[in-house]
């Protein structure tokens, strides 16, 4: 029990040790901002002192060159550190706007009628895409290049069955339901309400990145796919939209309307 209780003792210290550490770590960026703030605020105050004096005739002797010396180190920190965080901030600024601009690029309502594959998607649906720009090479530059996920304007048939929205990320298309549908399979018979997801397995589980890329997309028939199961998600199938508070996901189980 002793040793127990010296065992949990030692732990419990050495927990306090790394919690401090830490702490002390992430501290450090505040001490060094908070010397350069007050060395910056002493070192102008005492100028302006010197100054002021000199303007009413009481000009202070001049510094030696010892003096001089320690008082130009101490001027180099604040500017240092200022010169720094500037470059850390706009370091930042410049990384929170390619952020933007690719979420912008990949997530938002299609901005022309589009053919892909079976389907014709209109003006105005939502999609998700990988980044674009890492096909920036290629000579065709389709608005549904590298698509990964849709939710339509209005209940919309996909493989003959009314869905909400889709997804083609992986090895299967799902959608998300909006009718009830009756799945019976070999292996199964179950009821699927709405704002169920329905799964239909790619008969070729990989399709080839290069078929993926090509519009018009020949590769996507799901009226030639059959479905193998489906199940409640808390999210329905997941597309992202953008506003100006940021990404957010709309309403599943719902036709897509932009948030304003």
């Amino acid at each position: 029990m002793i040793s127990y209780i010296a065992t949990n003792s030692v732990y419990s210290i050495q927990q306090l040790g790394l919690s401090a550490a830490a702490g002390g770590i992430f501290a450090i960026p505040y001490v060094m901002a908070l010397t350069a703030i007050i060395l910056a605020i002493t070192l102008s105050l005492w100028g302006l002192w010197r100054y002021t004096k000199a303007k009413q005739g009481e000009p202070r002797p001049p510094l030696s060159l010892p003096t001089r010396l320690i008082v130009t180190l101490i001027a180099i920190y604040p500017i240092w550190f200022g010169i720094t965080y500037a470059q850390i901030w706009y370091s930042n600024y410049q990384l929170e706007q390619s952020r933007l601009a690719e979420n912008l690029r990949r997530f938002g309502p299609l901005e022309q009628t589009t053919q892909f594959g079976e389907m014709q998607l209109v003006a105005g649906t939502l999609i998700n895409r990988g980044d674009p720009w890492r096909f920036k090479e290629l000579p065709q530059q389709d608005p549904l290049l590298d698509l990964e996920a849709v939710r339509f304007q209005e209940p919309t048939a996909v493989a003959g069955v009314l869905a909400y929205a889709m997804s083609i990320e992986g090895s299967s298309l799902t959608i998300e339901l909006a009718q009830e549908y009756q799945l019976d399979t070999p292996e199964l018979s179950r009821h699927c309400p709405v704002g169920y997801v329905l799964m239909f397995p790619f008969p070729d589980r990989r399709i080839r990145a290069k078929q993926r890329l090509e519009p018009p997309y020949t590769w996507f028939t799901p009226s030639q796919w059959e479905p193998t199961s489906c199940f409640q998600s808390t999210n329905g199938v997941m597309v992202m939209d953008m506003n100006q508070h940021g990404i957010y996901f709309p309403k599943d189980g719902a036709p897509y309307t932009p948030r304003k």
